[in-house]
């Protein structure tokens, strides 16, 4: 997750940079890039220490499988297919 205080490095990175531009498409640039980081830093929810999300173990049930196929009156043989 990024902190707060990397974006705020960013923006101060990109607020040197506009300041010591020569033209005016480069300083647009960095204003740009200024909203930008602004922006994620204003909708990405921030917490002061990332919280781990720990997920109740679960248990599998032993299944088990007949050692021998199911014989019935009615089917033509051991195939899944045979009605």
């Amino acid at each position: 997750m990024i902190s707060n205080r990397q974006i705020l490095m960013q923006i101060e990175k990109q607020l040197q940079e506009a300041k010591t531009a020569s033209g005016e498409q480069s300083i647009r640039e960095s204003l740009a890039a200024i909203k930008a980081l602004c922006d994620v830093a204003l909708t990405v929810p921030q917490t002061e220490s990332p919280t781990v999300l720990q997920t109740p173990s679960v248990k599998a049930a032993t299944l088990t499988v007949p050692s021998a196929p199911l014989k019935e009156d009615d089917a033509n043989g051991e195939s899944l297919f045979d009605f």
